[in-house]
């Protein structure tokens, strides 16, 4: 699984656990403004734990500040702001568009029910909603989020997907608890953790937040004891919602992704989560004051932190921006390095023949694939004289069209319209060189393979004059990864784009030896020095969305870049004729050995000789 999808999957849930968790926690906060006796209490005391919890009290302040203050706006806030990215709706449409992304690993009722709550949420936009309303889409957030849970885990294989998916949901689970418990400890430190008939609501609050109330009472007298309290929430080891449930629960996960080993790479997030697991044995509730637990819990939430930093690092996850609205991680939709574009291509190819011909049998791909950060949404052909098509997949994968005009025509027209969506972040530069991976690149079975993708064809052919002059700019190879991307950066500096130098059948020889050429020539002899140096290699025929103001190159028609096959990782893209890595911008159609295997449009025809006109363009869509 490419770490995109990982990083997708496990942001999907930790937003679809902290929209549920936030919209618990307001709705406690609503339920209790009715029946609550004093106004004033629930106002200046309670909205400030509410705060304290999923956002700051600093806010607060600052909202009740405004001329035009109305205790809605804090509702608003918490509820519905797009501006807050902790607020119930902001975490719903970040883990209903990574779930978006992420359709091919996770099933359709699950992505069914997340975006049909989505879509009840796009009704509100714009409205003024009383109480009643707030609380019932509060309740249908609730009740979405458990359903999907149910979901996951009666139809998800217990895969590499399903166990980021824990990860994720119990890592978040733990942080919020442990925040809830912090910010109720703090309210009562300046009394010692016994029972308080001013506190009753506190503690209540807090067993209702974690939704831990009736398990709490099956459990224990009913009455609100602070270290009952306490110890239910943080070490019940068969209530779901505690601490330590949930602390064992990502430990489980991270050892079946491991297959219950540690590698040299996963040793930290084990050490990590064996540490925090080894606290807790030093935990004494019933002899500690506020204080006490308060440095305890402080300390765990640190160490949830440094947990995901560590997942993220381990397993090549974006870093995301971390919001100090508390100690937690928040991902957010505009957060660096994740992007996802809606483009729509319309590409079209207009033979004009001198004389009349007949007999046309053609092939195109022009329709762009869907894959792990890839998804196509909608693909028409048009063909002028009118024919049928027949599409097939090839040995590469790449969707196929074929069609046969038999009448006579002077003119033919072939215009393909697609709608893609694309997900992807900065990869290739954060890869740590393992050597489990140059294992994996110096095998047999690795080298067979991708056998394919190691051999030069007459496109991507050089001499060993050729090479020789490359290895004296760029040494000798000891990190594939690395070198790649000198290789990138080498040709970018050497070689010049000019449409005019060569043609569609120029080969890499003759490319190396102009220096200079267009994207297909660029990309052909940067696959030679990769393939020489057995590094597996592909061409990939796409197309390149540079919008305004762009230095990039490469978007008056179809464009190309290398993908380069990183061991135990995948396959990373890089563009040699702009010099970066392949991105959200770079649309993929085909992949292959070289150009003629990703070729748009061939054919053969009875007639006379041609003139082909191409016009590519590619716009951005509103998501």
């Amino acid at each position: 699984m490419l770490s995109r999808v990982a990083n997708s999957l496990y942001w999907m849930s930790r937003n679809a656990e902290r929209a549920e968790n936030n919209a618990r926690i307001l709705d406690v906060q609503l339920l209790q403004m009715l029946e609550a006796s004093d106004e004033e209490l629930v106002r200046d005391s309670d909205w400030k734990l509410i705060f304290d919890i999923c956002a700051s009290s600093e806010i607060m302040t600052q909202l009740k500040s405004l001329p035009s203050y109305e205790e809605s706006q804090l509702i608003d806030f918490l509820a519905l702001a797009q501006s807050n990215s902790n607020s119930v709706a902001s975490c719903l449409g970040i883990a209903r568009e990574n779930a978006r992304v992420s359709r091919d690993h996770v099933t359709d009722d699950y992505w069914e029910s997340w975006n049909s709550c989505y879509l009840a949420l796009q009704q509100m936009e714009g409205q003024h909603h009383t109480v009643k309303e707030v609380r019932q889409f509060l309740d249908h957030v609730k009740t979405t989020s458990l359903i999907s849970q149910g979901i996951i885990e009666s139809t998800m294989s217990r895969g590499v997907a399903y166990q980021i998916i824990k990860i994720g949901k119990w890592l978040e689970r733990a942080e919020k608890i442990a925040r809830i418990l912090n910010v109720v400890c703090e309210r009562t430190r300046e009394r010692a953790l016994e029972a308080q008939a001013e506190d009753y609501f506190y503690w209540l609050s807090a067993l209702r937040m974690t939704n831990g109330y009736e398990a709490y009472l099956k459990a224990n007298p009913p009455k609100m004891d602070p270290k009952m309290v306490l110890s239910f929430l943080i070490s019940d080891k068969t209530f779901p919602r505690s601490i330590i449930y949930c602390l064992d629960h990502v430990r489980d996960a991270v050892n079946e992704l491991e297959s219950g080993k540690v590698s040299h790479y996963s040793w930290e997030l084990f050490a990590k989560l064996d540490q925090l697991r080894t606290d807790f044995d030093e935990v004494h509730i019933d002899e500690w004051n506020s204080d006490e637990m308060m440095d305890f819990l402080n300390h765990f939430q640190d160490g949830c932190n440094e947990i995901g930093h560590i997942f993220s690092k381990t397993y090549y996850l974006i870093d995301p921006a971390i919001q100090q609205s508390g100690n937690y991680q928040s991902q957010t939709l505009t957060m660096e390095g994740l992007t996802s574009m809606k483009y729509k291509i319309e590409h079209t190819n207009i033979f004009e023949y001198e004389t009349i011909v007949d007999q046309s049998m053609n092939t195109i791909r022009l329709k762009p694939r869907t894959d792990e950060c890839q998804r196509l949404l909608s693909y028409r052909a048009d063909i002028t004289p009118a024919s049928l098509t027949k599409e097939h997949v090839d040995i590469w994968g790449n969707s196929v069209e074929t069609f046969f005009i038999a009448e006579h025509h002077q003119h033919l027209e072939v215009k393909a319209t697609s709608i893609v969506s694309i997900q992807k972040s900065p990869f290739i530069h954060r890869i740590d060189y393992s050597p489990e991976m140059n294992a994996i690149f110096h095998s047999q079975l690795f080298s067979e393979h991708y056998l394919a993708f190691l051999s030069n064809t007459a496109y991507t052919y050089l001499s060993v004059d050729q090479m020789k002059q490359v290895d004296r700019e760029l040494g000798v190879m000891s990190n594939p990864v690395q070198y790649a991307i000198d290789v990138m950066e080498y040709m970018h500096d050497h070689f010049s784009y000019d449409g005019e130098s060569t043609t569609v059948s120029t080969k890499g020889t003759e490319s190396f030896d102009l220096m200079k050429g267009v994207c297909q020539d660029i990309t052909h002899v940067m696959l030679g020095i990769l393939r020489n140096k057995q590094i597996p290699a592909r061409y990939v025929s796409g197309y390149l969305y540079v919008g305004e103001n762009s230095a990039l190159i490469g978007d008056a028609a179809s464009h190309a870049w290398v993908e380069v096959m990183v061991p135990g990782i995948g396959w990373v893209g890089l563009d040699p004729t702009n010099n970066v890595e392949a991105l959200e911008n770079h649309i993929r159609v085909g992949v292959g050995r070289d150009y003629n295997d990703v070729s748009p449009v061939q054919g053969v025809y009875r007639g006379g000789s041609q003139n082909l006109d191409v016009k590519v363009s590619v716009s951005l869509l509103d998501q």
